[in-house]
């Protein structure tokens, strides 16, 4: 247990020390906010609401409409959120032979980022929405085969 205020400072400190953090929605609101900024903004912060039998996957940042139309969304999030579903669904499960999409999905998000090459606007880029998806969707393609 922690007061939020203490968390925030804990997270700054040691964000490797966490993991999952269960919380209500007002403190996971501001909690998610935190650990966005310190992976790299809200665009590349996916995230899970589960329950015991449900659970929704989305961008921490939501559906951010005032971004729709303008193919300036970095989509990384919306991208590994729908890997994360695909663990919950228990696509994951491991079998040395089979490569796993959530795992494919996670590793070409990764090399993406890692190129430096293809950013959005949130990352100092000036990449669209479109061709981060076509960069990860290429490195996927590669990845998998």
């Amino acid at each position: 247990y922690a007061y939020v205020d203490a968390m925030c400072q804990w997270m700054i400190r040691r964000p490797e020390k966490y993991d999952v953090v269960v919380t209500t929605n007002v403190f996971g609101d501001i909690l998610s906010e935190l650990g966005a900024a310190l992976q790299g903004g809200l665009g590349m912060a996916p995230s899970g609401n589960i329950g015991d039998f449900h659970a929704m996957f989305e961008p921490v940042h939501g559906s951010a409409p005032e971004m729709a139309g303008r193919n300036r969304a970095n989509p990384t999030a919306a991208i590994m959120s729908a890997a994360m579903m695909l663990e919950w669904l228990g696509e994951s499960r491991k079998d040395s032979k089979l490569k796993t999409a959530a795992g494919l999905i996670d590793k070409a998000v990764k090399c993406t980022v890692k190129e430096r090459r293809v950013l959005t606007y949130d990352l100092g880029g000036r990449a669209s929405t479109r061709k981060v998806g076509e960069a990860v969707a290429k490195n996927l393609v590669i990845l998998a085969s």
